[in-house]
């Protein structure tokens, strides 16, 4: 959960800068950045499904739940490139829809994956005292989140409007569940992907979860989260050895990699084995702590 803002700012930026994405991505995200935040911002949702994880979302407390953790760790490139694979095939859900969906999924991956270093490392200096592991990264991801907001904004937002606008992962305002089309892509390819999928229902509460937790930051409430983040904390965000803004910066350098490799793979309709393994090349499969040990051995 902490760390979804940090998503929606990213994808937000890599609308902003669409030069460089394959002409499919930068149509998509032109016409459905709300779909880009829904992929973007997918793998922190279940963290809203019920009363009893959004209070530990709010204060920080507990572990990932069910398909935030297999989303996560069990073959997240996989889970992306089957959605890919049903958009190209025009399954589902309109085109633009799921090409932006992909687009911010693929964010999320690419950007959770960068930052996984700082905070892997400010885990190992900043954690406190008996504080559980779980909850020292909700802090830091969470204080991290609000700088960047700082950082591009001037603001963190939070405790105002603006902040409500841009958690809009639907079309259409309000306390509803996805369309049945998004939820299908996402269903089919979690299937494929993780061996399992949330039903329409679970889904359903996640998304009006997360509406409400956006109609709580936006309110005078959003200003005691933002001082619960760890506001004066500057050095989770920039110090020696840390830089969020740039790790971000990284992140979407692979996203665009990530999306140039797909955009091949959707215009030829190719996603055998040699077209996977080129994939596989620029975004290597596993969690961000797999990737990130592979990368250092």
């Amino acid at each position: 959960m902490p760390a979804f803002l940090t998503y929606l700012t990213a994808v937000e930026r890599l609308s902003a800068h669409v030069n460089s994405l394959p002409q499919e991505f930068t149509r998509a995200l032109g016409e459905d950045l709300e779909y880009a935040r829904f992929g973007a911002t997918l793998v922190e949702l279940p963290w809203f499904g019920g009363l009893k994880l959004g209070v530990n979302a709010w204060l920080g407390h507990g572990g990932a739940p069910t398909f935030t953790r297999l989303m996560r760790e069990r073959a997240p490139v996989a889970f992306g490139v089957k959605a890919a694979e049903l958009v190209s095939n025009g399954a589902l859900v309109g085109t633009e829809a799921g090409l932006a969906f992909v687009a911010g999924y693929f964010t999320q991956l690419c950007v959770s994956r960068a930052l996984e270093p700082l905070v892997q490392s400010l885990l190992v200096t900043h954690t406190k005292a008996k504080e559980a592991p779980a909850a020292a990264r909700h802090r830091i991801e969470w204080a991290q989140s609000l700088a960047l907001m700082q950082d591009l904004h001037g603001s963190p937002l939070v405790g105002s409007g603006a902040i409500r606008t841009k958690m809009q992962i639907r079309k259409a305002s309000g306390a509803k569940g996805i369309g049945r089309g998004m939820y299908e892509l996402m269903r089919v390819a979690s299937q494929e992907a993780f061996g399992d999928a949330p039903s329409k229902l679970e889904v359903d509460g996640w998304v009006r979860g997360f509406f409400l937790f956006s109609m709580a930051l936006s309110s005078p409430l959003g200003r005691l989260k933002v001082g619960g983040g760890g506001q004066g904390t500057r050095e989770l965000y920039r110090g020696p050895g840390i830089d969020v803004f740039a790790a971000v910066d990284k992140g979407l350098d692979s996203t665009r990699e990530a999306l140039t490799v797909l955009g091949s793979m959707i215009r030829r309709n190719n996603f055998g084995a040699r077209s996977r393994f080129k994939l596989l090349e620029v975004c290597p499969e596993g969690s961000p702590e797999q990737v990130m040990r592979a990368q250092a051995a």
